[in-house]
């Protein structure tokens, strides 16, 4: 979420500019000192209004999102699950960690008493059991707020957004196109 100052006289813009991503989807929104009075400050505090009830609006979404899509530090694909080793090198363990009624909470199995493979699969099991609802949940929440993304069920997008999927036509005919190539 980011508020900037856009100050280009030239095209006679002159506001802020509010922009934001849901599921990566991006969006803008300029909020003009013209069509606030002429006044920077409240075009800037409409801006920051705007703002902050878009991020209370999709609190949940980011949360989840956080929480659950892998990340490029995610070395094995499963956010929430990583293996430590005490400092010496004495022992090692997995740990699988989640929130529970805004708790935040963790289970670790150790490599020495369980080994590796076992450690291992246990944190990821003990993970997906702890967060499994939180899937459906996000899923759900991405088809109110995105319904055009790609994952999105079709009877959650609109008629129009089924329209746009058809293929486009061009703009020349074939013939004039292929008349072109040959000049």
């Amino acid at each position: 979420m980011r508020v900037s100052r856009i100050d280009n006289p030239a095209k006679r813009m002159l506001g802020w500019l509010v922009r934001y991503s849901v599921a990566g989807k991006h969006t803008r929104k300029f909020f003009s000192d013209l069509a606030h009075g002429g006044s920077s400050a409240k075009a800037k505090a409409a801006a920051d209004a705007f703002a902050l009830a878009h991020l209370l609006e999709h609190q949940e979404i980011r949360s989840l999102r956080t929480r659950l899509l892998p990340r490029r530090n995610t070395p094995h694909g499963v956010p929430g699950v990583a293996r430590y080793v005490r400092p010496g090198g004495t022992s090692a363990f997995w740990t699988a960690y989640w929130t529970q009624e805004g708790v935040r909470r963790q289970k670790k199995y150790s490599v020495a008493q369980l080994g590796e493979n076992e450690a291992r699969e246990l944190a990821f099991a003990t993970r997906a059991e702890m967060t499994a609802g939180n899937e459906e949940r996000l899923e759900e929440l991405l088809d109110i707020h995105v319904p055009e993304r790609k994952g999105a069920t079709k009877r959650q997008r609109g008629a129009a957004d089924l329209r746009e999927e058809a293929p486009k036509r061009r703009s020349r005919p074939a013939e004039t196109i292929q008349e072109r190539r040959r000049a």
